[in-house]
């Protein structure tokens, strides 16, 4: 077998085993805990909790009722996320009738998800890939919600711009990119993001005439816009209520310790009345903070774009999602999900990802240990609350450094692909080998620049 390509197997296998890793993680909380132990300090003494096998007994899923068109309140199969996750958590549930069998189904699709990412991420970036295949992530939160549905359309977005087949013309790789952000916000609403600095790109960009450039903007916006109305307005048009109740839902959530969020921790102990008035207002800043840092990173990167002719859309794709992240009410553990990616397609430097990682895992160990010792009657005086709080501080600490670190960043160069490459093997080996040390390749590094910049047909 080829080195590159028994490469890229192994990165598949060790994604989807990664993820199987996962599955054993939560599946001890699939399953009703001893009669004697509070079902809060058991998923908190495993850390086994999970959104798939929570949601399968609070949302009524054994009796694959298809979400969204009765009733007016979560529950009876409508989960509390955009149409298209809720239609594939509906389907995905048919061939099981329980909560255990719900997981491995789901794992098993977060498997091939995983590796589809995988492979995505080798055409553009190489040997980087290992960032998303084998750090802690894949094997902490692969199972933990249905994240890995927007991963997908987000890394397929990214692709379909920077290493699309040669024969697509911009406008087709506009078009395919905004739809796949479109069906991203469909699953999750954090892709729809990315449409704007897209569109910053296709619109300012100077390698076409205006008339190309409108008509490639317009093309964006009206595949992610199409597909997301086509996911959306069937079920507004047969049931308005029950489709808002997803909304209503996301909009009343109250700010508590589980969001491992910056505004409760950072507000306590005001914050820790989930009933109160002040949960109104932290709900209010944190709208606030993510509406100001959205527009400032746009802002700068009309700026850019307008500077150098060419538009750093990924960079600025990136540092709105650490905008999001760190500003948000909810810090969900998943999240890191959506960010790594970001951090294989862009030049950062390892201790920078090596640091976030570490934050992520102190901030989720410490979490649900801490939980564990206060059912106990430990107080918070504990190594899990000192790591919690060091993970929770550190990861929103990097996040604000990677919104200058990403728009300073380059989108790494691509290694020739077999198919596309006619280099000798060793020349190969040789940039792929830069590629993992995070050094520029010294081969074809102004023309990938360009095309990673500039798409042309």
């Amino acid at each position: 077998m080829h080195p590159r390509l028994l490469e890229r197997t192994a990165m598949c296998v060790v994604a989807a085993v990664f993820t199987a890793l996962n599955l054993l993680l939560k599946l001890p909380c699939s399953v009703p805990g001893p009669a004697d132990v509070p079902r809060g300090a058991f998923v908190s003494q495993y850390g086994c909790w999970s959104d798939v096998a929570a949601l399968w007994n609070n949302r009524q899923l054994a009796g694959h009722v298809f979400p969204y068109v009765t009733g007016s309140e979560l529950g009876n199969g409508t989960v509390e996320y955009p149409t298209l996750t809720g239609v594939w958590v509906w389907l995905t549930g048919l061939p099981v009738g329980s909560a255990r069998g719900f997981l491995v189904v789901t794992a098993v699709v977060a498997a091939v998800l995983a590796v589809v990412v995988t492979l995505l991420l080798i055409r553009v970036a190489g040997r980087r890939a290992w960032i998303w295949a084998a750090t802690p992530p894949l094997a902490l939160y692969a199972v933990y919600n249905w994240d890995l549905l927007a991963v997908v359309c987000t890394v397929a977005g990214v692709v379909a711009v920077l290493r699309a087949p040669a024969s697509w013309s911009p406008l087709v790789r506009y078009t395919v990119a905004g739809a796949a952000f479109g069906l991203g916000g469909a699953f999750k609403l954090y892709p729809l993001m990315f449409l704007a600095p897209l569109a910053v790109a296709a619109l300012l960009d100077a390698d076409a005439a205006l008339g190309a450039r409108v008509r490639r903007t317009a093309a964006a916006l009206g595949a992610g816009i199409g597909v997301l109305l086509a996911a959306n307005v069937p079920f507004m048009l047969i049931n308005f209520p029950g489709w808002a109740s997803v909304i209503r839902f996301q909009a009343d959530r109250p700010i508590g310790a589980s969001t491992l969020s910056i505004w409760y921790y950072g507000f306590l102990p005001w914050s820790g009345d989930l009933d109160g008035p002040f949960q109104h207002t932290m709900s209010v800043m944190s709208t606030a903070a993510t509406a100001i840092g959205i527009l400032v990173v746009l802002a700068v990167t009309v700026v850019l774009g307008l500077r150098r002719g060419t538009t750093p859309w990924v960079q600025s794709a990136a540092a709105l999602l650490a905008v999001y992240m760190v500003a948000n009410k909810v810090a969900s553990p998943q999240y890191v999900l959506w960010l790594l990616p970001f951090l294989v397609v862009l030049r950062i430097g390892g201790w920078w990802i090596a640091a976030y990682l570490v934050a992520d895992v102190c901030a989720v160990v410490g979490f649900f240990r801490n939980t564990y010792y206060t059912a106990l009657g430990a107080g918070m005086q504990t190594w899990a609350y000192q790591a919690m709080t060091v993970g929770i501080w550190g990861r929103a600490a990097l996040l604000v450094a990677f919104v200058v670190l990403f728009l300073r960043a380059e989108v790494v160069t691509p290694p020739l692909l077999r198919g596309a490459d006619e280099q000798p093997q060793a020349d190969d080996q040789q940039g792929d080998e830069q590629q993992l040390d995070g050094q520029p390749p010294t081969r074809g590094r102004r023309s990938a620049r360009t095309v990673a910049a500039t798409p042309t047909a």
